[in-house]
C-alpha cells in the first residue's frame, strides 16, 4: 500500500506534468512565440497589387514617329476600357505647376501601346482566377509550409464576392499607368458600368516611384550621387564604358535629337548643365536599356546589336538599381511614404474588423495599431462585412516601383527584370484556430504579410524561421517595426569629406 509521502509526491508529478502539457499547448498553438504561423487555419484578409504598365513605345523621341503612332491602340478603344471608371485628381485650386516627369513621355513616346492594353486586360482576368474562390464545396488547401488556408486561399467568396465596392485604385500620373489600371479593370470586370472605379492620381507621382521629379526632399539626389561614386559601381562602369559608347554610337540613327535631353532613373539624372555637358558622352544606362528592349522587342535593333548587348545592358541596369537603392537610407527615403501607406491600410483593416467582431483583452502585440492588446473573438455565423476599408487595393506603377519596393521591403531579389505587366503581391493573412467545441468561436492569433512576384513566393532577407531560412511570411507588427527603423551612413573618405546622412523620423537628412 502506497505511504502518503507517495502519494502527495504522485499528485505534485501529475500536477506538474499537467502544467507542462498546458504551457507546451500554449506555445504549440500561437504564433506570437514563432517567425512562422503555427499549423492552425490562415484566412487572406486583404490583398495588395502593385503592377507595372503593360508594353509601351520608347520613353526617348525616336526619328520614326509615325512608325509608333502605329503601336498605339486606337481613341475607341482607350474610350472603352475608361468607361466605368473615374479619375481623382487634385482640387482645381491648387495652380501650383506641376513640374512633369520626364519619363512620361511626348507624342507617341513612352504610351501605352496596343500589345501593352491587352497585356494589363489578361492581368485582370489572371488575378479574378486567382482572388476568386468560386466554389464553397471544394476543400481548404494549404501551401508548400503546410499552413492550410480558408476558401483554398482566395480573398473573394460567393457570400462576399469581388465586387467595385471593395477595391481602392491608386496610379501614377502617367498616361501609360492609368490606360494600364483601366485595361486590368477591364479584365477583372468585364461590366463596370454599374458600379464605377474611382482612380485616385493625386500626388501619386511624387511617393509611388523611387525616382519623382523632384525628388521628395533634395537631399535624395545628393544621397544618390554619393552611392553611385562608390569604388565598385565606377570600377565596373569603367568596365563596361566601351559597350555604352559602341551602342550609344549604333542607336543615333534612330534617335532624335531630342532624346539627348531625356534624363531619369536613381543616381542618373542631370541638369540642364550636365546634360549640356555630355551631349557627347555614353546615353545613361536606364536609357539605353529602355530604347533596347522596346527595338528588341520588335525585331528593329540596328544590325550591329544583338540580343547578348540587350541583355547586358538589362542585367546591368538591374545590378545598378538594385546596388543603390539596397542601401537601407536611400530605400527608406525612395519608398518609405509609399510603403508606410501600404502597411497603414493593412492596420486599418485589422482595426475595422476588430469593431466589426468581439475583441478581448490578452495581453500580446497583433500589429494592429489601437488594438494591440486585445485578441479578436470571430463568430463567423454572425459577422458583419466591414467595408470601411478595401478588400483590394491596386497600385498601378512602374518596374522602378517594383524594385524600390523588393528593396526596402528587404525581400528576395528576382532572376530577372520585373517585365511588362509584372505584379508585386501582398497578401495581409489573419492566423486562426479553430473551435474545439460548437458553441465556442474561432480566435484570432496573429496577422501576417505573405510577398510574391507574378505568383512566385518572395522570402524575407531580415527575418528568418525556425530552421534559419529567409521566413515566407512575417508578422505585421514585425514589418511595421522593420520599416520604421532608423538607418545612418558614414562615408569612408574620399570626395565625400565625412559626407553623413541619416533616415530617422521618416526623414532624410545630410549632416
Amino acid at each position: 500500500m502506497p505511504t502518503t509521502t507517495t502519494i502527495h509526491r504522485y499528485q505534485w508529478l501529475r500536477t506538474t506534468l499537467l502544467a507542462l502539457l498546458s504551457l507546451l499547448y500554449l506555445v504549440s498553438s500561437s504564433s506570437s512565440f514563432s517567425n512562422q504561423p503555427s499549423k492552425s487555419k490562415l484566412r487572406i484578409r486583404q490583398v495588395h497589387i502593385i503592377h507595372r504598365h503593360g508594353d509601351r513605345s520608347p520613353i526617348s523621341p525616336m526619328k520614326d514617329e509615325e512608325y509608333w503612332y502605329t503601336t498605339l491602340p486606337e481613341g475607341r478603344v482607350l474610350d472603352g476600357i475608361a468607361r466605368g471608371t473615374t479619375l481623382i485628381r487634385p482640387e482645381e485650386s491648387d495652380t501650383t505647376p506641376k513640374k512633369k516627369h520626364l519619363a512620361s513621355g511626348s507624342g507617341p513616346f513612352g504610351q501605352l501601346t496596343l500589345m501593352g492594353l491587352l497585356q494589363m486586360v489578361s492581368l485582370g482576368e489572371r488575378l479574378r482566377l486567382e482572388l476568386e474562390h468560386a466554389d464553397e464545396l471544394q476543400k481548404d488547401n494549404g501551401d508548400s509550409d503546410g499552413h492550410e488556408f480558408v476558401n483554398q486561399g482566395r480573398l473573394f467568396t460567393s457570400k462576399k464576392p469581388l465586387h467595385p465596392r471593395r477595391v481602392q485604385v491608386m496610379s501614377t500620373d502617367f498616361p501609360r499607368t492609368i490606360q494600364s489600371v483601366q485595361a486590368l479593370l477591364t479584365g477583372l470586370f468585364p461590366d463596370l458600368a454599374e458600379a464605377p472605379i474611382e482612380i485616385d492620381v493625386r500626388n501619386t507621382n511624387t511617393y509611388l516611384i523611387p525616382d519623382p521629379q523632384p525628388r521628395q526632399s533634395p537631399q535624395q539626389v545628393v544621397l544618390e550621387r554619393h552611392l553611385s561614386k562608390r569604388p565598385h559601381l565606377l570600377e565596373r562602369e569603367g568596365e563596361l564604358q566601351e559597350l555604352a559608347i559602341r551602342i550609344t554610337d549604333a542607336l543615333d540613327e534612330h534617335l532624335d535629337d531630342a532624346a539627348k535631353g531625356v534624363s531619369f532613373g536613381i543616381g542618373e539624372e542631370k541638369d540642364d548643365e550636365q546634360t549640356q555637358h555630355n551631349a557627347t558622352k555614353p546615353l545613361p544606362w536606364v536609357q539605353l536599356a529602355e530604347v533596347l528592349t522596346c527595338l528588341h522587342s520588335r525585331d528593329m535593333l540596328p544590325p550591329s546589336l544583338s540580343k547578348v548587348d540587350v541583355e547586358a545592358v538589362s542585367n546591368h541596369v538591374a545590378w545598378r538599381w538594385f546596388e543603390n537603392l539596397r542601401h537601407p537610407v536611400l530605400a527608406k527615403a525612395a519608398m518609405w511614404k509609399f510603403a508606410d501607406t501600404i502597411l497603414d491600410k493593412m492596420k486599418k483593416k485589422v482595426n475595422v474588423e476588430c469593431r466589426c467582431v468581439e475583441c478581448v483583452d490578452d495581453g500580446h502585440s497583433h500589429g494592429s495599431g489601437e488594438h494591440d492588446n486585445e485578441m479578436m473573438i470571430v463568430r463567423e455565423d454572425n459577422e458583419q462585412e466591414c467595408i470601411d476599408e478595401p478588400w483590394l487595393c491596386i497600385y498601378s506603377a512602374h518596374d522602378s516601383t517594383l524594385i524600390g519596393l523588393l528593396c526596402v521591403l528587404q525581400l528576395e531579389q528576382p532572376s530577372i527584370w520585373p517585365e511588362y505587366g509584372s505584379f508585386l503581391k501582398m497578401e495581409l493573412i489573419r492566423e486562426e484556430v479553430d473551435p474545439v467545441d460548437v458553441t465556442e468561436q474561432t480566435q484570432v492569433l496573429q496577422h501576417w504579410v505573405r510577398f510574391s512576384l507574378n505568383g512566385q513566393i518572395l522570402r524575407s532577407l531580415w527575418l528568418t524561421d525556425e530552421n534559419g531560412e529567409p521566413a515566407s511570411m512575417v508578422q505585421l507588427d514585425k514589418l511595421s517595426e522593420m520599416i520604421h527603423s532608423e538607418h545612418e551612413l558614414e562615408d569612408a573618405g574620399g570626395d565625400g569629406g565625412g559626407l553623413k546622412f541619416s533616415w530617422k523620423d521618416g526623414q532624410l537628412r545630410e549632416h
